[in-house]
């Protein structure tokens, strides 16, 4: 049985500036109807400066309509979501 640390899990989720998420950003871009080219030419640009400047991942795609436009904010929650990483947890 693993044990899960929630916090600590939360803290190191945290220390990438939510980089982990930027993968799922790329699959809805590209399951709303966007060209897979076009969606990582979109998202890496802003993983990348989230690890440059320490920024928040999520507030450089927030920013860029190109992101918004297609993206609800639902969808973004979503996408930011931290219990799919922890869907075999208790299983």
């Amino acid at each position: 049985r693993l044990t899960v640390y929630e916090d600590n899990m939360q803290a190191n989720i945290n220390k990438t500036f939510g980089l982990i998420y930027s993968q799922r950003v790329l699959l809805s871009l590209i399951n709303k109807g966007m060209v897979r080219e076009e969606a990582y030419d979109t998202v890496q640009p802003k993983a990348m400066k989230s690890w440059e400047t320490k920024t928040p991942f999520r507030e450089l795609i927030e920013q860029d309509s190109k992101i918004t436009d297609v993206l609800s904010k639902e969808e973004l929650d979503e996408c930011f979501n931290p219990k799919h990483h922890l869907n075999q947890v208790d299983t």
